[in-house]
């Protein structure tokens, strides 16, 4: 008696079990992938941040001629706000030291903007504004920048965990002076960004870009793109006591 071909099975298991598996593979390899290249680059969220407000003042500023002159008042009035925050946004990020003053004065008075989580609640708020608005552009910006505050928060927690192993990692002031003046290749008592990366990995604690970025955000007081030893110093004894784990926000 010969079995009806209502009866056989539609996938043969062992085919569907290696497809699962394959299929479980590639998920997996994926998130790695995406994860490497949110903490790695090639550019960081602070890069990210500055593409997404310029963005966010081409848009709107094309908004407010469109909705002023269609007498949409009220929706020129959130675009101009929209470019507003895009503009604050580009000064926070934009490279260089013409900006160091600019960005000193808005973090002066948003203090919350000093850390790696504040830049990314601004960036999310921001980007949920933006796609409030009925157009495909103004959903991509959106989308773009509510990906970075995201971006940004998760950087900031890594940051901060890695910071507290870095604390427990430096024995004493001996210890941390050594391996300053070691790392301290030009010998003006401050550390670069590729300075502090080479500092951090001889302690044995992997940073990467992004949580580099992250640090100079809480260390960096004088806004100069470089850490001073009497910064870095000032940090790691917070707690009163050497190397103590303080909890730090980023």
């Amino acid at each position: 008696m010969t079995t009806s071909q209502e009866d056989e099975p539609l996938l043969n298991p062992q085919i569907a079990a290696a497809a699962a598996v394959s299929g479980a593979g590639f998920i997996n390899s994926s998130t790695e992938k995406i994860k490497k290249a949110r903490a790695e680059g090639p550019l960081t969220f602070r890069t990210l941040g500055f593409l997404g407000g310029l963005a966010m003042i081409i848009s709107n500023g094309l908004a407010i001629l469109d909705r002023f002159f269609s007498f949409n008042f009220a929706g020129a009035m959130i675009a101009f706000y929209g470019v507003l925050f895009g503009v604050i946004i580009t000064m926070l990020e934009a490279p260089g030291p013409c900006s160091q003053r600019l960005q000193g004065g808005i973090r002066f008075y948003a203090k919350f903007l000093d850390f790696t989580w504040g830049r990314g609640a601004l960036y999310f708020f921001v980007g949920t504004l933006q796609v409030s608005n009925w157009n495909m552009l103004d959903w991509a910006v959106g989308g773009f920048m509510i990906f970075v505050g995201v971006t940004a928060i998760g950087v900031g927690i890594a940051a901060a965990r890695d910071l507290r192993l870095l604390k427990f990692a430096i024995q004493n002031e001996n210890h941390l002076k050594e391996k300053w003046n070691q790392h301290d290749a030009d010998g003006n008592g401050t550390l670069d960004a590729k300075e502090l990366t080479a500092f951090v990995a001889d302690a044995g604690v992997d940073m990467s870009r992004n949580e580099i970025a992250a640090t100079f955000l809480a260390l960096d007081k004088n806004f100069d793109e470089k850490i001073a030893y009497e910064e870095f110093f000032s940090w790691w004894t917070a707690a009163g006591t050497y190397g103590a784990g303080t909890s730090m926000s980023v």
